[in-house]
């Protein structure tokens, strides 16, 4: 193939920064969606939660599977289908007239397309490009899906106030099927072995002894310590996401900001976690992901009581909106880092969707929690508690991150000793 001054693997960077700021706004935009969508029809925020429980649980429950299949048949395919199947969805969500459609429509078939163009399959495969600037790299991602929440979630306040919620989701599904399908079928490719190129572009594809080429199974790394580490604390950064997209921009107004100022309030988290994120990522590269992670986890703890405690002063907001990107940015790069270091580079679609998979479990419950929460208690203050207590404990987990090479049976075994 011809030289090139740029190494590949970042122009298949790029074509996945794409995807997950598509994919990552559609899935924080839910937001704004919230009490249009609710009042029309006709079901109060505990039912409307259980559907976008729903949704982010299977959209989990899709990621193994889905990665497990980009690992098999490469992630063109994979992620190609995805984005026509999220278009399709998003349209008829705009179509709905009763909840059942929609937890059909927008809580499985759009939670499979997100999960095709998600994070998971753009961490694996992106990771399989880097080994020395893994963690910039998939940091680039990271900073992406900040992007679409940061820029997407006050467009689509703005296009329902313009044009309603219905013609809204066919707008974004028009956009999928433009701009994320080209790049799935043109810029993506699977590995710099498969183009005769080296990771990080260090020169000729090396020697197929030389390449990493562990594979551990989900069913295998679940046995380990660090899999639960690592997934126990992405629960808390699902449970905190979901958490703050779902409910985020209503509890803002409850507390007697404008819709519009809630939700640039998210959309500035977003937007001050993108410079955070690239810096979090070369961070990791000099001192490893344990401590940023851990960093990240205790710090959103903080800034999540503050989103919560501090009413009618918008400076004030605005100014916790801009420094909590830090505590944003981060937890998926991280930890995609860490399973790729952990369980190898062919192993980190099925991994990494295992791990997603109780992210999600996280995500589902913050959502339907935080809904069924302020139907009996008439406020968010529980679950923003609960939220920041889980938070504070992933962070002190995520210091001792295991290598791998402990046995969950074995730690058992010893603990108990």
């Amino acid at each position: 193939m011809a030289a090139s001054s740029v190494f590949y693997g970042w122009w298949v960077t790029a074509a996945f920064s794409v995807m997950v700021f598509v994919s990552a706004g559609v899935r924080h935009a839910v937001g704004p969606f919230l009490k249009p969508m609710a009042a029309d029809l006709g079901v109060d925020r505990a039912a409307f939660s259980l559907v976008v429980a729903l949704g982010l649980f299977l959209y989990g429950a899709f990621m193994p599977w889905v990665g497990g299949l980009a690992d098999r048949l490469g992630a063109r395919p994979v992620t190609a289908a995805g984005a026509v199947l999220l278009a399709a969805s998003l349209a008829l969500t705009g179509v709905c007239r009763s909840l059942w459609e929609l937890a059909l429509v927008y809580g499985v078939l759009a939670a499979l397309g997100l999960a095709a163009t998600g994070p998971v399959v753009a961490n694996a495969v992106v990771s399989r490009w880097f080994t020395r600037r893994r963690a910039t790299a998939v940091s680039v991602l990271g900073s992406a899906a900040m992007t679409g929440m940061s820029l997407l979630v006050p467009v689509v306040a703005w296009l329902i106030l313009t044009l309603g919620w219905r013609l809204t989701y066919a707008v974004i599904g028009l956009v999928v099927l433009v701009l994320v399908l080209p790049l799935c079928l043109l810029v993506v490719r699977e590995s710099p072995e498969a183009m005769g190129l080296a990771p990080d572009g260090a020169g000729a594809a090396p020697a197929a002894a030389t390449v990493d080429a562990r594979r551990f199974r989900a069913g295998a790394a679940i046995r380990t310590v660090a899999f639960w580490q690592l997934a126990g604390s992405f629960f808390t950064c699902g449970f905190s996401m979901s958490l703050v997209s779902a409910h985020g921009v209503p509890m803002l107004t409850d507390h007697g900001y404008t819709p519009l100022f809630a939700s640039w309030v998210i959309g500035a988290l977003g937007a001050s976690s993108i410079v955070f994120t690239l810096a979090l990522g070369a961070l990791a590269d000099r001192c490893g992901a344990r401590p940023v992670l851990a960093g990240v986890y205790a710090g959103r703890a903080v800034i999540f009581a503050a989103l919560f405690l501090i009413q009618d002063s918008p400076l004030a907001m605005m100014g916790v909106a801009l420094v909590g990107g830090l505590t944003l940015a981060g937890s998926m790069s991280m930890t995609s880092v860490l399973t790729a270091d952990i369980y190898g580079r062919a192993s980190i679609g099925s991994v990494l969707g295992a791990i997603f998979l109780v992210h999600q479990t996280g995500a589902a419950l913050g959502s339907g929690l935080a809904g069924v929460l302020f139907e009996a208690t008439g406020g968010y203050g529980a679950a923003f508690g609960v939220a920041c207590a889980l938070l504070a404990v992933a962070g002190a987990v995520s210091l001792r991150i295991d290598d791998g090479s402990r046995d969950v049976r074995w730690a058992t075994r010893g603990a108990g000793a």
